[in-house]
């Protein structure tokens, strides 16, 4: 799997991390979230580790992917709508 290397910038720290390809993505859209939820969080310089970046990182690609999918899926659902009401209208103007 082809993967990409990404950083992040929390606190004067540079967090860098490998990704799929295919994540990358989600990842530049969900960039600015996973840092402003990563500097709400009360914790020390101690406490912010690779681990907890990482998981906030893959919580926010997941999350974008859902939001992204949700998009399509209710346009696909609209097209389909309008498809049918085309049909209806045709049948009923016949």
């Amino acid at each position: 799997m082809n993967e990409q290397r990404v950083e992040l910038f929390i606190k004067d720290r540079k967090f860098s991390f490998m990704i799929p390809f295919n994540d990358y993505v989600p990842f530049k859209k969900a960039e600015k979230k996973i840092i402003n939820l990563i500097e709400n969080i009360e914790h020390t310089e101690e406490q912010l580790d690779d681990a907890i970046v990482y998981s906030a990182l893959q919580l926010a690609i997941e999350n974008e992917k859902l939001i992204t999918k949700e998009t399509d899926d209710k346009s696909e659902s609209d097209d389909e709508i309008s498809q049918l009401i085309n049909k209806i209208e045709i049948f009923l103007n016949q």
